[in-house]
């Protein structure tokens, strides 16, 4: 995991057995109800009916090319992507047709780091909000993580509402934005960046295979949501396959650990503060007579996976205190296992226990992931907040 290095700076944690992953192969992948076949000119022709049952053009929207207005124009875009070796297109095929009715890929591929990317989604709307829509996704990633990948990423134009929340229902995890990432068809994007890594893997494809099974999906309709059967897995694992959660006020001796967890927070943001900042404000969390307090969360090993910072303050539409979560940070290897609704959870005792009469935060509009869990722990007032630096 991450530590200090000899000169007390936060490093990532080693990997001395690490090789390369091999590159991924155009080869068949079996599901249930599709199959995802090298992409080539045989498609083509399925391919082009599927689009044509399409209204009007909104489909081609957030994608970098199309539409196409004549058939041989969409066939030589397919002539020339099924040659591609990255992006590495595999066509979606219904089982019970045998007809292609979309495309994805892996792209941007990088054995040496071991990570891919999943791209040119392009699912026209016989396969949109399918089952083989979902089982495409399943089947490609567990390609990569099979062949070794620890990262798989989603990238999509931060406009592009259903992709985000698609992301966020298959167990894909938020972690920004990149501001005026790209310049396509004539216009700007800021690209929300989303991953799943290889510690996430196996919780979310046991997911995928309880979503997909014939006693959830008897007729091809489902009984449960993946993203239900996600969660319920997640807090219902046997005791002996999870570690316990101890979440705490931070002492004194937690400091070099806050310290490397902190950075990665800032990190995370793309902030900077010097160290006299971080300093006072590791002083004023533990000075009784501040009303800055700080939990940890810690593993079954003792080890600090998470942090949240509060702040007492007056209000004047009440005679008790308020409690402002100011900071929530859980590592990125220990993400998924319940951490942030636990240090939630922590502060509401917290501010119980002195009496408080409101706990309340911030995030981002564009914190998806975060805000699925905030919905299920807290109400969303509406209010917009306007600020003003002074310095």
């Amino acid at each position: 995991m991450s530590g200090l290095n000899e000169y007390q700076q936060p490093v990532g944690h080693a990997l001395p057995a690490w090789q390369p992953c091999p590159r991924p192969q155009r080869r068949v992948l079996e599901g249930r109800f599709c199959r995802l076949e090298p992409l080539s000119d045989a498609h083509s022709a399925d391919l082009w009916a599927a689009w044509n049952t399409a209204q009007d053009g909104r489909g081609w929207t957030y994608l970098s090319i199309g539409p196409f207005a004549e058939q041989q124009q969409f066939a030589d875009f397919i002539a020339s992507a099924a040659q591609s070796n990255d992006p590495l297109h595999f066509a979606v095929v219904d089982c019970q047709s045998g007809k292609a009715w979309g495309t994805l890929s892996l792209m941007r591929i990088d054995p040496a780091n071991g990570v891919v990317e999943v791209g040119f989604v392009m699912y026209s709307p016989l396969l949109q909000r399918t089952v083989q829509a979902t089982e495409a996704h399943y089947l490609l990633m567990k390609y990569a993580f099979d062949l070794g990948y620890r990262r798989y990423e989603w990238k999509c134009d931060s406009l592009n509402g259903p992709s985000r929340h698609a992301a966020i229902r298959l167990g894909f995890r938020y972690e920004g934005l990149f501001r005026q990432a790209v310049v396509y068809k004539q216009r700007t994007r800021d690209t929300a960046w989303f991953s799943i890594l290889d510690s996430e893997w196996p919780l979310i494809q046991q997911a995928f295979e309880s979503w997909l099974c014939v006693g959830n999906m008897p007729d091809g309709v489902q009984k449960q949501g993946l993203a239900q059967i996600r969660e319920s897995l997640s807090h219902h694992r046997p005791a002996d396959s999870r570690n316990t959660l101890q979440v705490r006020a931070l002492e004194e001796g937690d400091h070099a650990a806050w310290a490397v967890l902190w950075q990665g927070y800032l990190t995370f943001y793309n902030s900077q503060l010097s160290d006299e900042i971080s300093q006072l404000t590791w002083r004023r969390m533990l000075d009784a007579n501040e009303p800055m307090f700080a939990l940890g969360a810690f593993d079954g090993q003792g080890k600090m996976v998470g942090f949240t910072h509060m702040v007492y303050h007056r209000g004047t539409w009440s005679a008790e205190d308020h409690c402002y979560l100011e900071d929530l940070f859980t590592a990125p290897e220990s993400r998924g296992k319940g951490i942030g609704r636990a240090l939630i959870e922590g502060v509401y005792q917290h501010a119980q226990a002195k009496s408080c009469q409101r706990v309340y935060w911030h995030t981002h509009e564009t914190n998806a992931a975060g805000q699925a869990l905030y919905d299920k722990l807290a109400d969303k007032p509406g209010f917009i907040q306007y600020r003003k630096d002074l310095v």
